[in-house]
């Protein structure tokens, strides 16, 4: 399954909707869209894992990744939607920890 990805725009927030498989083969195509999302033009990142139904270590990569540029330019990264193995992959990895996570786009822009 592919890796479909939308963002939306709203000042300097972005949320970033992914659905489908995150895995080797695809996550280059999200280090593309989050690379150049950082302060100052993007203050907050919100990733939304709502439809993502698998993601590998590659995938993990590209959010820490995502996750140091923000708080390098003082911007904050969330994590909205995640569940199932996606959400147990987060919590083996530990990074459940570390990013902020939330049940959806909703409760992480309040």
């Amino acid at each position: 399954m592919l890796l479909q990805i939308s963002v939306q725009e709203e000042d300097t927030r972005r949320v970033v909707k992914l659905s489908g498989e995150c895995d080797l083969a695809t996550a280059p195509q999200l280090q593309e869209t989050l690379a150049p999302m950082k302060g100052p033009d993007v203050n907050e990142l919100i990733v939304d894992l709502g439809g993502l139904e698998f993601m590998d270590s590659t995938g993990l990569g590209v959010l820490v990744g995502a996750l140091k540029r923000m708080r390098e330019s003082g911007g904050s990264f969330k994590i909205a939607g995640a569940r199932g193995a996606v959400q147990r992959v987060l919590q083996v990895s530990g990074l459940d920890r570390i990013i902020p996570q939330f049940p959806d786009v909703e409760a992480a822009c309040s």
